[in-house]
């Protein structure tokens, strides 16, 4: 395969030894993740017996994004037979390897993912999620792994933020006072188009402008969308590829009937903690749509509450349907009503408000993956929430749908899942609870969260 211009020039750089430290920065999409991964994977191959290491904040974005990036790239580069994948450690048929390591500080405050080891080079991933500590720890370690084989380096890269990397590597590449050793290299959309395509860039055009600005035209003093409940780097964490289903874990399914107008008819399921395996049906009739979801049933052996409907509207004509016709009980999701609050911190206006919440909490945590679809992405970043008489209330469909020219079918479908797999897995939900307070107490936040913090204050001020 052949590279694009910023990439050469980037490994042009790299390879004149100028520079220990190494920041690729710039618009989603515009190939940082592949050269730098590239770079670790050339130097494993041509040099026998070295060794580095790929850093991430959490181990599921190094499972979920970083390894299979990696593994892309080896496909491209027809190099997929050099190394082989055990454990977090890609191990090469020469003796090199690279140890992927996740470096949370909240859950590792002492640094010993990193502090032990020996490596000729390393690399973090999304750098801007991961504590300054790390780099430092980092610089320590490079080099300590048979120096004779390689000059020490850390490479780095992100889409713009704010942050210790911005202060760093950014705005002292804009004032032209790197420090020696340092190297900025700022990626656009340009990049992302040859990269990644068109197509991909154009469906950026969805995001907020703020976000847009940030993803796509690089602006680096960015703000964030005022009450905007899941954000556009909260949602790219979470895409996966549909994994293969394990028969032995419980799946939940759901379909959100649609009939008149231009709304579709969705279906979607839930493998162990992934959504996915969307089906979309324009003025699907409500009966076939019941016959369709006892076929789901059927075929993935759903236990009876395991698929759930909307039954308000033509949502009734779908569980009679599956009731009489197909003798299954699905589980009735009523949007109106009370929610079950069983998570302690955040009073919601009614059960749908509820899901929704819970639906970004589990993005912004990473606890979930999911399959990309333009239209899933569109549908999540336009939803909005306010504070309502002491209670989180999420806008209305009419006015997401007004907002975004369609009715957010995949959204419904997602946040129905997540509401069941939450609230019935206590083990679950107290863990939510522990993590989110383990945020607000121990985690440097956004204007978003801390807004969120702020709310959660103000609630139990007033109780």
């Amino acid at each position: 395969m052949s590279l694009r211009q910023k990439q050469e020039q980037f490994i042009h750089d790299f390879r004149s030894e100028k520079h220990k430290y190494l920041c690729a920065a710039g618009t989603a999409g515009s190939g940082k993740s592949f050269v730098d991964l590239g770079l670790i994977h050339l130097l494993c191959g041509r040099i026998p017996g070295s060794k580095f290491f790929v850093g991430r904040k959490t181990e599921k974005n190094l499972k979920q994004t970083t390894i299979p990036t990696y593994n892309e790239m080896k496909r491209k580069t027809k190099t997929s037979n050099e190394s082989v994948i055990i454990g977090m450690t890609a191990q090469y048929t020469n003796g090199s390897e690279i140890v992927f390591i996740w470096c949370d500080i909240t859950k590792d405050p002492d640094l010993n993912n990193l502090r032990g080891i020996e490596v000729n080079g390393g690399l973090f991933e999304e750098a801007n999620q991961i504590d300054k500590k790390y780099f430092e720890i980092a610089k320590t370690r490079v080099g300590r792994w048979r120096p004779e084989l390689c000059p020490p380096f850390i490479l780095l890269n992100l889409n713009p933020s704010l942050g210790w990397v911005k202060d760093l590597f950014y705005d002292n590449w804009v004032n032209g006072t790197l420090p020696e050793g340092y190297y900025f290299n700022e990626f656009n959309e340009i990049d992302a188009r040859e990269c990644s395509g068109d197509l991909y860039v154009d469906n950026l055009s969805d995001l907020a402008p703020q976000e847009f600005g940030r993803f796509v035209k690089n602006n680096w003093d960015y703000s964030e969308v005022p009450n905007q409940l899941i954000s556009y780097e909260w949602y790219k964490q979470c895409i996966a590829e549909e994994p293969a289903v394990d028969p032995l874990v419980r799946a939940l399914g759901v379909t959100d009937p649609a009939w008149e107008g231009d709304d579709s008819t969705v279906f979607a399921r839930m493998h162990d903690n992934h959504i996915g395996w969307w089906e979309e049906y324009p003025k699907q009739d409500p009966d076939d749509s019941g016959d369709l979801a006892a076929t789901h049933v059927r075929r993935h052996k759903i236990k009876p509450r395991d698929w759930i409907v909307d039954p308000i509207g033509i949502g009734s004509s779908t569980v009679l349907r599956m009731r009489k016709q197909n003798d299954y009980e699905p589980d009735l999701f009523y949007a109106g009503s009370p929610s079950t609050d069983m998570f302690g911190v955040l009073p919601c206006f009614n059960k749908r408000s509820e899901a929704h919440w819970l639906l970004g909490e589990c993005m912004r945590l990473g606890e979930i993956t999911f399959t990309h679809h333009p239209d899933f992405q569109k549908q999540c970043l336009a939803v909005r929430y306010f504070l309502d008489d002491k209670k989180i209330r999420i806008g209305d469909k009419k006015s997401i749908k007004a907002d975004i020219h369609m009715s957010p079918g995949r959204l419904d479908c997602a946040m129905m899942l997540i509401h069941k797999w939450k609230t019935e897995t206590h083990g679950l939900a107290s863990e939510l609870f522990e993590r989110q307070l383990s945020q607000t107490h121990h985690t440097s936040s956004s204007r978003a969260q801390r807004e969120r913090a702020a709310a959660m204050s103000f609630i139990g001020q007033m109780d």
